[in-house]
């Protein structure tokens, strides 16, 4: 779990609730939102063709931070 006050605009995530640990599923994505509103939901953008550095230009989902982690899942090293 992230803490959305530690959270930045363009910064790299993964996506995994509980029920996609077990299996090692995931989503990478980057913060394209952190709604001044909230402080558990932040907007991610997971899908953008690879165009990462375009992240701003695609859909977002709003996403709780409870299931957020910081990095993408393939770059880190050391299991949970």
């Amino acid at each position: 779990m992230v803490d959305t006050s530690k959270l930045k605009i363009g910064q790299k995530v993964h996506y995994q609730p509980e029920y996609m640990i077990e299996s090692g599923e995931y989503e990478n994505g980057i913060v394209k939102e952190i709604p001044e509103h909230s402080t558990t939901y932040v907007r991610v953008v997971y899908h953008c063709g690879g165009e990462w550095h375009r992240f701003m230009d695609f859909t977002s989902a709003l996403t709780n931070s409870s299931d957020l982690y910081l990095g993408w899942k393939h770059d880190i090293i050391e299991d949970r």
